[in-house]
C-alpha cells in the first residue's frame, strides 16, 4: 500500500501533468510515428515511394497512415 503522503503527492503530480496534454503511450507513439513519416517525406522531397521504402512499409500502408494522421502532401503550413 502507498503511504497517504506519497499517494497525495503522486495524485498532485499526475493530475497537473495529465491536464495539459494526453501523454498516454498510444498518443506518444502515434505522434512519434507521424513525425517520423513526415521527416522521411521531407527527406525524400515528397517522394512517397522512396519514403515508404525507407520506412519499410508499402505505399498503401504509407497512404493509410497519412490518411489516419490527417496529413496531406504537400504539407500545409500548419503541418510542418
Amino acid at each position: 500500500m502507498i503511504p497517504k503522503a506519497r499517494s497525495k503527492a503522486l495524485a498532485t503530480a499526475f493530475g497537473a501533468w495529465g491536464k495539459t496534454e494526453d501523454q498516454s503511450l498510444g498518443k506518444v507513439r502515434a505522434d512519434a510515428e507521424r513525425e517520423h513519416i513526415l521527416s522521411m517525406l521531407r527527406l525524400t522531397e515528397g517522394n512517397r515511394v522512396q519514403a515508404a521504402r525507407i520506412l519499410g512499409i508499402s505505399r498503401k500502408t504509407l497512404w493509410k497512415k497519412l490518411k489516419q494522421f490527417g496529413v496531406s502532401w504537400p504539407l500545409d503550413a500548419t503541418e510542418s
